[in-house]
């Protein structure tokens, strides 16, 4: 034999022999491929990434409309008992990780392991992140859902806003019963509330909109639809509050639905100032998501009841980018509210983006109750540029009311912008309504007491 094979039929043999050994002993089985060393069961690490998009572990989806929580349901659904050396071991880590995936996975954990028994001692480990963090808000909507009144009510004892996205939880898990809470509260002659109404001198009011805030975001995110008409109910009552709380349903409809479907949902709405707000922003969306769609819906809905709602925001869109077609467009819808409210919108992103250009097109306009509001719409942006030319232009409307409307608009504007130099023009200007001067007086006493 040739001795320079030698060491090759060993190494061969070598080989061989492994792999028959291998093969007796460590057998491949069900194919499933090993847990890398060091990750015991329910671990969730950068090693088991693709578990996590599996299980759904730490992941928040939007499954439809209730979705809502950024935590995911799949998360709260799937839990897995964790010791109390387990919750203190990930809070360490949540705590002292510098790398954000680790410490993001390591709360997506807490959460997945969070009960009723527990919650406390994993509110310890998230008490130190700020109460607008993220992680401070899920984790409180999450112990809302599972707790209830428990998960409210321990933060009637704390300094942090913790009750409200408690109550937003309970309301995504059981919008009936939050809402049944809710509306029997009598926190005056609840001893339970003495702490936040006696102790720390909160008005009973404020805390009642607090909670009615968490409230319509947890409905919002469950049914936008209830939460829309919960708000449209407290509305109704009297109580402006609600009027910064109905962005929550229309949100909802806006992510969990198309732009249309959304669209069409917020026209259908009971006529008034929800629906309004509904229409406006809804149909802004549109514009930006697919402005071609949104434009022909606009043109389908110009002659029905709140379409100055829909031709606006989709007329503002379209100036941004061509402001001669869109009045072009606009000029060629019916005459009334929805036109003018497009006219306003026009120019108004034309002064924006050339106001030489939007001056020249209005000086070629016919007088007309049409040149009258986009003169309107262009001083109100104008004025951020050069407010005197905005209060010239403003000046120069034919409609008595609607250039007194303009010109308080543009003076408050330039009040804010800049005090003295309305307070100048107003002076050295004989003939313009004392609303004006009120309203520029007005704005400069509020910037002097702040």
């Amino acid at each position: 034999m040739n001795r320079n094979l030698f060491p090759h039929i060993i190494w061969i043999l070598v080989a061989s022999i492994s792999f028959i050994l291998g093969y007796k002993f460590f057998p491949a089985g069900d194919g499933r491929s090993a847990k890398p060393v060091g990750l015991e069961q329910g671990d969730l690490s950068l090693a088991d990434g693709k578990s996590l998009k599996r299980e759904g572990k730490g992941v928040s989806s939007q499954q439809g409309k209730g979705a809502g929580s950024e935590i995911g349901r799949d998360a709260l659904s799937e839990k897995k008992t964790l010791s109390d050396l387990e919750i203190e071991s990930l809070g360490q880590k949540l705590k002292e990780s510098t790398n954000p995936i680790d410490k993001r996975l390591a709360f997506s954990q807490l959460l997945q392991g969070l009960t009723a028994e527990n919650a406390l001692l994993i509110r310890d480990q998230i008490k130190n992140f700020d109460a607008g963090s993220p992680e401070f808000k899920e984790f409180h909507y999450a112990w809302g859902s599972i707790g209830g009144t428990d998960a409210i009510m321990f933060g009637v004892d704390t300094v942090e806003p913790d009750m409200s996205p408690a109550l937003s939880g309970w309301a995504s898990s059981d919008p009936q019963k939050a809402i049944a809470w809710f509306e029997s509260l009598d926190m005056e002659n609840d001893s339970s509330f003495d702490p936040l109404l006696k102790d720390r001198k909160m008005k009973a009011e404020d805390l009642r909109n607090h909670l009615m805030g968490g409230l319509v975001q947890g409905l919002a995110d469950t049914d936008p639809d209830l939460a829309m008409r919960f708000v449209q109910e407290v509305l109704d009552s009297g109580n402006k509050a609600a009027h910064g709380m109905m962005h929550a349903p229309i949100s909802a409809m806006i992510r969990t639905s198309s732009p249309l479907e959304a669209a069409q949902w917020a026209s259908q709405l009971e006529e008034g100032f929800v629906r309004d707000q509904a229409m406006s922003r809804t149909a802004d969306h549109f514009a930006r998501k697919d402005f071609e769609a949104a434009k022909e819906w606009a043109e389908s809905v110009s002659s029905n009841d709140g379409a100055e709602r829909v031709i606006g925001p989709v007329t503002k869109n379209w100036a941004s980018r061509d402001p001669e077609a869109a009045m072009d467009w606009v000029s060629s819808l019916p005459e009334g509210k929805a036109q003018h409210s497009g006219t306003w919108a026009a120019l108004n992103g034309w002064a924006g983006k050339d106001p030489a250009a939007a001056s020249d097109y209005l000086a070629n306009m016919p007088d007309s109750e049409m040149r009258n509001v986009a003169i309107s719409g262009f001083s109100d942006r104008l004025v951020w540029e050069n407010p005197q030319a905005a209060m010239t232009w403003a000046n120069s409307i034919t409609s008595d009311e609607m250039r007194n409307d303009a010109l308080t608009r543009v003076g408050r504007s330039w009040a804010r912008k800049d005090p003295k130099a309305a307070s100048d023009w107003a002076d050295s200007t004989p003939g313009i309504p004392s609303t004006i001067q009120s309203e520029i007086e007005n704005v400069n006493r509020s910037k002097r007491k702040n």
